[in-house]
């Protein structure tokens, strides 16, 4: 048996009648009744009925008919998608920060999109810990993730890094051109996330490493309340330049970066045991482009091991 049998049976299930069946696919009626007993031969079963009109299905024609529609159909559309011609359709969850969501998804709405309509996707913004977790369970096809803790289970591609800040209260006198040594941390409250933050875990063991304690006065997860406490003076925190924009820029916060430098890197993840589809493969594409334009417009710096 092969693709072409499988065709064939096909235009003659359809049509009904040999004769036909041969004037769409321009065969001789002889050629193509031999394939259709060959077939029937290699089955060992009956796929027609002949009556004085034509050909009907049999039980077993029925059930090659069903099998090997969708077959063929899905073969077509592989063909099509290796040569580039077949339209991307399909659908892709991707996890990533909280940070990102709005300006990844205005990227994706102006090109990504636009360029493959037929592709549904699904974004679930989280904190690196989580995500990782949906994308260990299956439930994310594609992750990024800042500073993931490693797994032999995950595929980790550093993307870009970004240099975090002190961020205080505009009366604190923080600036950007002006950095203050990471030993001030222990000398002003803090909002951080719970201990169990891979990102708050870091600090502490830099601060420990060094013997400071830092006061952490509140424990929030969310950055819109972390900004609120910072801008009323009450707590300062750590966190991203990129998530402070605009307080920065009405000058009701002020941010500094610290010495030695705090750094943190995004990585785009897959699961290894579970390889990304060809939606997923395209967007990771796209995923690398958009983390490249924004650090050669000097909004992130390039990642470890990545020239810029």
């Amino acid at each position: 048996m092969d693709l072409r049998q499988l065709t064939t049976f096909l235009e003659v299930a359809e049509t009904g009648s040999l004769r036909r069946a041969a004037t769409r696919l321009r065969v001789v009626e002889t050629a193509l009744s031999r394939q259709m007993r060959l077939l029937e031969a290699e089955f060992g079963v009956a796929l027609f009925r002949r009556h004085g009109r034509g050909l009907a299905l049999t039980e077993a024609g029925h059930t090659l008919r069903d099998r090997a529609t969708p077959l063929l159909a899905g073969l077509a559309q592989l063909k099509a998608e290796l040569s580039g011609q077949a339209p991307l359709r399909g659908r892709v969850t991707i996890g990533l920060p909280w940070l990102l969501l709005e300006r990844l998804s205005a990227a994706l709405a102006q090109g990504f999109i636009p360029a493959h309509p037929e592709v549904n996707i699904r974004f679930v913004a989280g904190f690196a810990d989580q995500v990782r977790e949906l994308l260990l369970a299956g439930q994310v096809d594609l992750g990024l993730l800042f500073d993931p803790t490693p797994s032999r289970a995950l595929a980790l591609e550093p993307l870009l890094a970004e240099e975090m800040v002190l961020i205080g209260p505009a009366g604190a006198g923080y600036q950007l051109d002006r950095p203050v040594p990471f030993r001030h941390l222990a000398s002003v409250p803090l909002v951080m996330p719970n201990p169990r933050n891979p990102f708050r875990q870091r600090v502490e063991a830099l601060a420990a490493a060094r013997g400071l304690a830092l006061d952490v006065r509140f424990e929030v997860e969310a950055t819109a309340p972390q900004k609120v406490l910072a801008v009323q003076g009450v707590a300062q925190m750590l966190g991203s330049r990129q998530a402070v924009r605009a307080e920065l820029a009405a000058g009701t916060l002020g941010a500094a970066p610290l010495r030695p430098a705090l750094r943190r890197t995004l990585a785009l993840a897959t699961h290894r045991d579970r390889p990304a589809g060809l939606v997923a493969r395209r967007l990771a594409e796209t995923l690398r482009a958009e983390a490249a334009a924004w650090v050669a417009a000097g909004d992130f710096l390039p990642a470890p091991g990545v020239r810029g």
